[in-house]
Parts: structure tokens; sequence; C-alpha cells
């Protein structure tokens, strides 16, 4: 238990030494976060979140929901040390806790009983407006790196948790309904191929 805590600190050091040795070689031109106007921002933001939650809600799966959670913050965590300025920002700790915050707010209250499918829905919507807004801005590379983190961060929560199974035995790593939202989210995001 104490080398897990340990490799969580060094992890969490790593990456702020990543995200300040980045900052210092910000390239010109490339969009960060006072490029955009709030309500834009909040768009951006919100969307890997929507992303993550819709496809974990594609195929719910008991106990393999805590793992698909995680999945979604990790996801999203990993990329604080992205090469893209944009990226590293909206990864930032603060920017996670106020992404968190706003969909506590939206889904809470009357909303609360909102269907997978609205959640599905509304993520397709806000992952197809957040690449219409950045076409509009940023360059290329922006652009295809906010939509491989998108996908990469559907993909690792369809892959966190065995659906079908029991117990964790059997079943399938990406269930129908997971690999039916991560193809219409690469359509909607206009994700032709991966390339590492």
């Amino acid at each position: 238990m104490w080398v897990n805590a340990k490799r969580c600190v060094f992890a969490t050091i790593w990456l702020e030494i990543m995200s300040l040795r980045h900052s210092l070689k910000r390239p010109t031109g490339m969009l960060t976060k006072n490029d955009f106007t709030a309500e834009d921002w909040n768009t951006l933001r919100d969307t890997p979140y929507l992303v993550g939650l819709a496809t974990l809600l594609a195929e719910p799966s008991g106990l393999g929901t805590i793992k698909e959670s995680i999945a979604i913050t990790m996801g999203i965590w990993e990329n604080q040390a992205s090469e893209i300025p944009l990226i590293r920002d909206l990864t930032s700790r603060a920017e996670m806790q106020a992404a968190q915050n706003s969909l506590k707010g939206r889904f809470t209250g009357s909303q609360a009983e909102l269907s997978k499918n609205v959640i599905r829905d509304l993520a397709l919507e806000h992952a197809r407006s957040s690449i219409a807004m950045l076409s509009g801005k940023a360059d290329p590379e922006e652009i295809e790196a906010y939509r491989k983190f998108l996908y990469r961060l559907a993909e690792k929560v369809a892959n966190a948790s065995r659906e079908g199974g029991v117990l964790g035995f059997g079943g399938k790593a990406v269930s129908a309904a997971e690999q039916s939202f991560l193809d219409d989210l690469q359509n909607k995001i206009e994700l032709e191929g991966l390339t590492a």
C-alpha cells in the first residue's frame, strides 16, 4: 500500500514537472484558455466528461462502472503533460474540478432523470460543436489533438471493464453499445484514423 502511495506522489510530481517544462516551450500561435469566451471554454472543457459519461452509460456494468468512472478521470489526467497547450489547459486540476462541478450542477435537481440516450446525444452534440468551434480558431494539429483526446478517452472508458461476464470473468472488453457510441463519436468528430 505504501508503495502505491509513493508511486501516486511520484506520478503527480512528474506531471507537474512535465507541465512546467511544456509551458516554458509553448509554441507561438497555439491556443490556450485565454483565446476563448467563457461559454466556448466551458463547452470545450465539459465535452470530455460528457463523452466519458456517455461511454460509461452505454452499457453500465455494476462494479465495472467504478473502473469506468476512474478511467474517465485518469484519461483526462494523463493528458496534463500534452505537447498541445490547449489540451494541457483543458486537463489542469482546476479545469477538471470546474468541469465536474459544472456537470453536477447540470444533472442535479429536475434534470436528474436524464436517460442514457439523452446523455449520449448531448455528448455527441458537444463533441461536434467543440470541433466546429476549434475549426474556426485552431490549427490542424490542435484540432486533431482534441479529436484524439476525446476518442481515446472514450476508448479508455469502454476498455476499463469487461461487459457481460460474471465478476470480471468472461464477457467482452467493449460491449456492442459501447462500440456503437465509439463509432458514432468517431463519425461526429470526423476522426479518420488513429495514429500514435
